[in-house]
């Protein structure tokens, strides 16, 4: 029952913060992969409204991206769940609220391994589609 609710606060995690975030990290990509377009970002997200909109301009690679934080955090809450669980037979203590800093951090590191087998082949999608506008303009000059 523990695994069920760290999953689906992972869950809703995920969706909270790609819904809050996906505008700036669309301009945070852009910057970085058109410096020479780019000079500031209050110019990229005008720049960028003003000809793709909000859904198709910042919002661009909106789904790869939700597909990346909900199951990164899933599996990333989750996991830290049962590697605290782990940890805390391991030590043969009673209850993971008897785990000192350490124990928790091993236990944290070891669930940020697995959530980063699930992160990185979406974030390459969602960056090619979020620039995916000026790199057809790129290629037709």
């Amino acid at each position: 029952m523990d695994s069920a609710i760290d999953f689906t606060s992972g869950v809703m995690g995920g969706i909270a913060n790609v819904y809050v975030g996906q505008p700036l990290d669309t301009i945070k990509v852009k910057m970085q992969m058109f410096p020479h377009i780019y000079k500031s970002a209050f110019k990229c997200a005008v720049e960028t409204f003003k000809k793709d909109g909000i859904y198709r301009g910042l919002y661009a690679g909106t789904v790869p991206a939700l597909t990346a934080n909900i199951s990164e955090n899933a599996v990333l809450f989750m996991s830290y769940g049962l590697c605290q669980r782990a940890i805390t037979r391991m030590m043969q203590k009673k209850d993971t609220n008897e785990l000192n800093s350490f124990q928790n951090a091993l236990a944290g590191s070891s669930a940020a391994f697995f959530a980063s087998l699930v992160l990185c082949p979406t974030e390459l999608v969602k960056c090619r589609l979020q620039s995916a506008r000026e790199m057809s303009n790129s290629t037709s000059m």
